[in-house]
């Protein structure tokens, strides 16, 4: 069995860690921001749709009151 090979940790190679590391915060930040926006639009349109409930139920309200039986 034979062990496996290790490198010196070179300045190239700590250059190649730093900007694979860089990268791989880039993407987890587009993801974040990603994720926010998703749930903005969600929490917005949740908003909306229960303003436009509210509506309906007062204007049916208003019409049951309004149409003696």
């Amino acid at each position: 069995m034979t062990s496996p090979v290790t490198h010196p940790d070179t300045k190239a190679a700590w250059k190649r860690r730093a900007l694979r590391a860089e990268a791989q915060l880039q993407t987890l930040q587009q993801i974040r921001k990603t994720d926010h926006d998703v749930n903005r639009n969600i929490y917005a349109r949740s908003a909306w749709q229960a303003t436009c409930l509210t509506e309906i139920r007062e204007a049916l309200a208003k019409m049951d009151k309004d149409f003696p039986k």
